[in-house]
């Protein structure tokens, strides 16, 4: 969640994340009470808001690079406030699968609660950090962290969406699109980082 030159702080991207979430509780706790498959709906409903504000993000650099245009522009120079949108849509994610596992006989495999429990530390991390104050305190560390965290978080929804896809639970073009979407990433970065080199090949050329 790197640093943001802009100063005026999106407080409506906040008022988005928790505004949808009280329409999905609405639609799918208050009508029912805390049942299984409502609390269910509402942990994929979450997820799928985070990733897409993670691809925001973690993206935000790369779109720039390869796309400059007012909106790429903004979304640069927000991507803090995105990021801290991400960690908490992301911790609202982790209280609805809090509540679903309580009412539910499923058990979370163990190496999901570690690998998930690695994940929320670094989305805390990320978050604390994602001040002036402390990325002049961390130094080089500081891009060293947000590096290791968004690329742990990545194969995280990498292999969340990915292992998932062939398995039946839901229509299988939205597995694959989540899959490409957090795929891009990479993608997206990679061409951002090879147009720089090419950039700078370039000028050493002449």
């Amino acid at each position: 969640m790197a640093a943001s030159p802009s100063r005026q702080i999106p407080w409506w991207l906040f008022a988005l994340v928790l505004g949808l979430n009280a329409l999905w509780l609405w639609l799918y706790i208050v009508p029912a009470g805390r049942s299984e498959a409502g609390l269910l709906e509402i942990t994929r409903l979450t997820a799928r808001l985070s990733v897409l504000l993670f691809f925001l993000t973690f993206a935000a650099s790369a779109l720039f690079k390869l796309w400059r245009s007012a909106m790429t522009r903004w979304l640069l120079a927000n991507r803090r406030y995105m990021g801290l949108a991400f960690a908490l849509s992301h911790f609202i994610h982790l209280g609805a699968l809090t509540a679903f596992f309580l009412v539910s006989p499923e058990e979370p495999a163990l190496v999901a609660v570690i690998g998930g429990g690695i994940g929320y530390a670094f989305i805390a991390a990320l978050a604390l950090t994602s001040n002036d104050r402390a990325q002049r305190a961390l130094g080089a560390n500081w891009r060293r962290l947000h590096l290791t965290g968004s690329w742990y978080l990545w194969a995280i929804f990498l292999n969340s969406y990915a292992g998932r896809v062939g398995e039946g639970r839901e229509p299988e073009w939205l597995f694959l699109s989540l899959t490409g979407l957090v795929l891009s990433i990479a993608l997206l970065r990679l061409a951002a980082w090879m147009k720089l080199r090419w950039r700078r090949l370039a000028r050493q050329a002449v």
